[in-house]
């Protein structure tokens, strides 16, 4: 199953919103191509257990240790590198001051003019979203997405490069987060069968007022239930971070970040450094030789 691959953008609002449908791949995704998830047993993964991994690239190896609470996307993504999945495969994709990004088995055998973005395994896994705790910071190993905040790519990473941010830019990130997170509470609440039934009522008598009232009565649910919720806001910490060792605030709570590189980031600096063509795809080839499971006395 072809699908493309989207990213929230990594600049202004509106060259995100714009960036977000065009920038990694032509087609929107519809519904009908929405591919079955992937069954994860994450009750059989030691949550207590550190796992690492080593990407070995043609510019050299770049060590990540990945999350123990994030299983579904650890366990994925040590399962695909047994199985030799990753391995001859390219980072196709490397937006300079954002991410290098891989995944795509076509990348394996691509001639220069091959489109690449579309490949993928053949299921999606449900998100594992902590940015209060696991954000996107430079070196952070997270996966791709075809719905942000509703699902994650199967087989697509992408390890971020980023950039140093400003005050006002995590600000306006905060408040995107937050605004997201509200617009998905009152999409929740509209959805329930009564809401539903009224709403339908209502177009069928094109009643506007009647329409009016309705949403302004799921407004106030939903006004009620954030007051249940602590609004997301960076710590000192994370700020501290974002503003000294930079990363990419724009993709936090969209794309689940379930591992960081803890060696190699000089080999992060030099795939970004890679002239691209039109299309963010490096002139050439850095190519992934394979992902090797690390034994824990072998740390």
């Amino acid at each position: 199953m072809k699908r493309n691959t989207y990213f929230i953008p990594v600049a202004a609002l509106l060259l995100c919103f714009c960036l977000m449908l065009g920038a990694c791949g032509n087609d929107k995704k519809s519904k009908s191509d929405k591919a079955p998830e992937a069954v994860v047993d994450a009750d059989t993964i030691p949550v207590d257990a550190d796992q690492y991994v080593r990407i070995e690239t043609s510019e050299g190896d770049i060590t990540v240790r990945l999350f123990r609470d994030t299983p579904r996307h650890r366990h994925n993504f040590v399962k695909l590198a047994k199985k030799g999945y990753y391995n001859n495969q390219t980072f196709y994709r490397i937006i300079s001051g954002s991410l290098i990004q891989a995944g795509d088995p076509a990348s394996k055998t691509a001639t220069a003019e091959t489109k690449l973005g579309t490949g993928d395994v053949d299921y999606t896994l449900k998100p594992e979203l902590r940015p209060e705790k696991y954000y996107h910071r430079r070196g952070a190993l997270a996966m791709a997405s075809y719905n942000p905040m509703h699902e994650s790519s199967g087989g697509q990473f992408y390890i971020v490069t980023g950039y140093k941010h400003q005050d006002v830019r995590l600000n306006n990130d905060e408040i995107r987060l937050n605004k997201k997170r509200r617009e998905l509470v009152f999409d929740s609440i509209t959805k329930q069968p009564v809401y539903q039934k009224q709403l339908k009522e209502m177009k069928q008598k094109d009643n506007k007022r009647g329409i009016w009232n309705v949403k302004e009565e799921i407004k106030a649910k939903t006004d009620s239930v954030m007051t249940t919720r602590k609004p997301f806001a960076y710590t000192k910490e994370q700020r501290q971070v974002y503003k000294t060792i930079g990363g990419e605030a724009s993709l936090d709570g969209f794309y689940t970040v379930f591992g960081e590189v803890i060696e190699g980031d000089e080999v992060l600096t030099k795939i970004e450094k890679r002239a691209v063509n039109a299309d963010k795809r490096p002139f050439e080839d850095v190519r992934i030789k394979q992902v090797v499971i690390i034994e824990k006395d072998g740390m």
